[in-house]
């Protein structure tokens, strides 16, 4: 698992935290008025210019076009964009690769859609950075194991980050079971909505790299 990101942040010592504890990507909510981790431009601005350079700074957002899209994206200078969208992922073919390349396409998956998401994934599996699989969208609802199971076995080569109720009792299981390119959490590190729990970040971003080792120690144990 190369991908650790901690989304919806909005304070320098929270961001400071998740740096310092192993994660190396860091997230922020824009353009989702509803969301209580959502922050206004200027802000979401001056934390990005404090986004130290080895780490990845990531926009997540919802956009009704791609045309919204490359307007967010022309205007906020970040790492990758994670895009949220209801419209087909074909009206991003006339982007450049270069611009494809830095945008991580969220897909809320079910039982239901899985096919058609498994269809686009395979299409455009090379084009983006990755594709991240959701149920949740910040809400904490567990992600289907068996549904991430079987878009992996799907979609071979193709880098899948996972996101929908992670937490610190069953990410060993989901990094040894899905083995995902990466994992994204959010609420299950906060002690209100919105509000990220220091303690919460550091026990679960410690656990990550318990497991992590425990990982690489079993593969080469003789």
């Amino acid at each position: 698992m190369e991908y650790v990101k901690v989304c919806g942040l909005k304070k320098m010592e929270d961001i400071k935290l998740c740096i310092e504890e192993g994660a190396n990507a860091i997230g922020f909510i824009y353009n989702v008025p509803e969301s209580p981790r959502n922050l206004e431009k200027s802000v979401l601005l001056d934390l990005l210019k404090k986004v130290p350079k080895n780490i990845k700074s990531v926009i997540t957002f919802r956009a009704s076009s791609a045309v919204e899209v490359e307007k967010i994206m022309n205007e906020i200078d970040a790492d990758l964009f994670q895009i949220h969208c209801n419209f087909n992922i074909r009206d991003f073919d006339r982007f450049p690769s270069v611009t494809k390349k830095k945008m991580i396409i969220a897909l809320k998956t079910n039982q239901v859609n899985k096919g058609d998401v498994i269809k686009m994934i395979n299409q455009s599996f090379d084009q983006f950075f990755s594709f991240l699989i959701d149920n949740s969208e910040g809400s904490g609802t567990e992600i289907d194991h068996e549904l991430v199971l079987e878009i992996r076995r799907r979609t071979a080569g193709s880098k899948i980050i996972i996101a929908g109720g992670i937490n610190i009792d069953n990410i060993e299981f989901l990094i040894k079971n899905l083995e995902p390119y990466g994992i994204d959490a959010s609420s299950s590190l906060e002690s209100k909505k919105g509000v990220k729990d220091p303690i919460k970040i550091k026990l679960f971003l410690k656990k990550i790299k318990e497991v992590k080792k425990r990982i690489v120690r079993d593969k080469y144990e003789i």
